[in-house]
């Protein structure tokens, strides 16, 4: 890996405008070498092994592909063929992962948008290896491209939706969309809960859309508003109760969740695509005190095919940051400002690709990087469902549901959306205690047959304790101090005046500086580490800051 900075490194995007932090390379650190028409991605630790794999799902509505996973090699990359691939190919759709049998390993369930009798299926974990053929398919037989497993029932079971419908079949059909409840850790094979609509809906989400206290179901489709189904005491209602007044003619295919002005309620976001007559625009709804989200949009941002949103802190500022992708055009990240994000983006990357999903982790942590913490929750003994601070976070370690230590079996979470729900509320407290780390790395998995998936390494991270790269050991949980609570250990402050690096401000550092004095982002004669007020150019100011430190170490 290259060397990583903490200090804030201004990049150049379309046009010279300076665009923000090089969070990323603008070129992928590492790509799949077997390109398929890959759709659905995740990042689980499948095999409990300590670090994130990856799954991928193959097809769309292109060729019949497989579902594949990417074992972590335990030094943080991916092999670039899969190291696993189903029997079965098929045209899928969108994944999502979740422990259905409650034996503690994470399992994973696809939906099919052309379908060979099925809508979805589940492949179950045999203690870090997926059944090679689906253990369990859905009766319906209906073309779906969205899907998401949520707790409806407060039982602390995964139960899982799919949206469904498939724009482009002619003569063109309408579906209900549906959800598979969780019975004794066995999906239920035939639906029990169908929407009264038969909108084309391409992506479901479980969020608490009205701040309840459970998890109700959230569609976006083509030619109709994005809408919100309400949990009403443990059952989905059949008709939206909310839905957006500003997108009837949208191509929606994916929202997400999270709260990114701290105001303690989640916003929405959607995306809308041109291809059958939408906006174009990356779209966000504020969420309200009162519960759901404004109608209209309060923020967006054009980008024609648009096609993936998604939330994360990749700048470790401890604020959501909004990535976005689209068909043949470039990934791209909205830097939080505090309050929400500018008109325009903060980095973008140099590769264009039909972008299908964008997840989040850390691939390559090491030497304690990730952060274990225990969130303690009051309890009422009535809530079931609880929000951790951090999204999204590495993994869960345990539940504690009023001091007593909980079976896997005995609740069911999200890893992207940090949510988790308990089978019975608990009365005094909830302790939940779950892995985290500040460096978020970036997975997107397009179906560009030039290219395979792709995954960048969060650059954000200086080598502090010169073991020669920078990793994880570099903010290591219990090993790092942080005594300004900036997010950044001691130890990896910069001395103003240091151009080097080295922990002195000296002689060499006077040359660097010299070398680059009168120099401004773009020349060749430019050095960003000598620039100490990020101005842009390197001048008598930040000369003035080197002499007044000279000698320091």
């Amino acid at each position: 890996m290259m060397s990583r900075t903490w200090m804030l490194v201004l990049m150049f995007g379309v046009g010279g405008q300076a665009t923000g932090q090089q969070v990323y390379n603008m070129e992928p650190d590492w790509k799949s070498d077997n390109p398929h028409y890959s759709t659905g991605a995740a990042l689980v630790d499948l095999n409990r092994d300590g670090w994130l794999d990856l799954v991928i799902s193959d097809g769309n509505d292109m060729a019949r592909g497989p579902l594949n996973v990417y074992y972590n090699d335990g030094a943080g990359t991916f092999p670039t063929i899969a190291s696993w691939q189903s029997d079965d190919l098929a045209y899928n759709g969108h994944l999502d992962i979740a422990d259905v049998n409650g034996d503690g390993w994470l399992d994973v369930a696809v939906v099919l948008l052309i379908n060979e009798g099925t809508v979805a299926k589940v492949y179950l974990n045999n203690t870090g290896t997926l059944s090679s053929l689906p253990d369990w398919t859905a009766s319906e037989d209906v073309p779906a491209f969205g899907i998401a497993f949520g707790d409806i029932n407060g039982d602390g079971r995964p139960d899982l939706a799919v949206a469904t419908g498939f724009v482009y079949d002619t003569p063109h059909h309408q579906h209900h969309n549906y959800a598979y409840l969780n019975v004794g850790g066995e999906l239920e094979p035939s639906a029990s809960w169908h929407s009264d609509d038969t909108h084309d809906l391409q992506g479901v989400l479980f969020a608490d859309a009205d701040n309840d206290g459970r998890l109700d179901l959230v569609g976006i489709g083509a030619r109709c508003q994005t809408r919100v189904y309400r949990n009403l005491g443990g059952s989905l209602e059949t008709t939206a109760s909310w839905e957006t007044t500003d997108s009837a003619d949208q191509d929606g295919i994916m929202v997400a969740v999270g709260d990114v002005n701290g105001d303690g309620y989640r916003e929405l976001f959607a995306t809308d695509n041109t291809q059958l007559g939408g906006t174009g625009r990356f779209k966000q709804y504020t969420g309200l005190p009162a519960g759901f989200y404004e109608t209209t949009y309060s923020w967006s941002y054009y980008d024609g095919y648009g096609s993936v949103v998604a939330l994360a802190d990749v700048n470790a500022d401890d604020l959501l940051d909004l990535a976005t992708g689209a068909w043949w055009d470039r990934t791209r990240m909205f830097f939080n400002n505090g309050a929400g994000f500018d008109a325009t983006y903060s980095w973008v990357s140099r590769l264009a690709s039909t972008v299908e999903r964008i997840v989040f982790g850390d691939i390559d942590p090491a030497c304690g990087v990730e952060l274990v913490l225990t969130e303690v929750f009051p309890a009422d003994g009535v809530r079931w469902l609880f929000h951790l601070p951090h999204q999204p976070i590495q993994g869960l370690v345990e539940v504690r549901r009023d001091g007593v230590l909980l079976d896997p079996g005995a609740y069911t979470w999200s890893r992207e959306y940090a949510w988790i729900s308990v089978g019975e509320a608990p009365v005094d407290s909830l302790h939940v205690t779950y892995t985290y780390s500040h460096s978020m790395d970036m997975i997107v998995s397009n179906w560009d047959l030039s290219q395979g998936n792709h995954l960048r390494y969060n650059l954000l991270i200086d080598d502090c304790n010169n073991n020669g790269v920078a990793d994880g050991c570099d903010i290591a949980a219990g090993t790092s101090s942080d005594d300004n609570g900036n997010g950044i250990p001691d130890e990896c402050e910069s001395i103003p005046g240091d151009v080097d690096g080295d922990g002195d401000v000296d002689q060499a550092d006077l040359g660097l500086l010299l070398a680059a004095y009168g120099a401004c982002v773009g020349d060749p004669n430019w050095n960003s580490d000598a620039d100490f007020d990020a101005s842009g150019c390197v001048d008598q100011a930040d000369l003035g800051v080197l002499l007044s430190n000279y000698g320091t170490d």
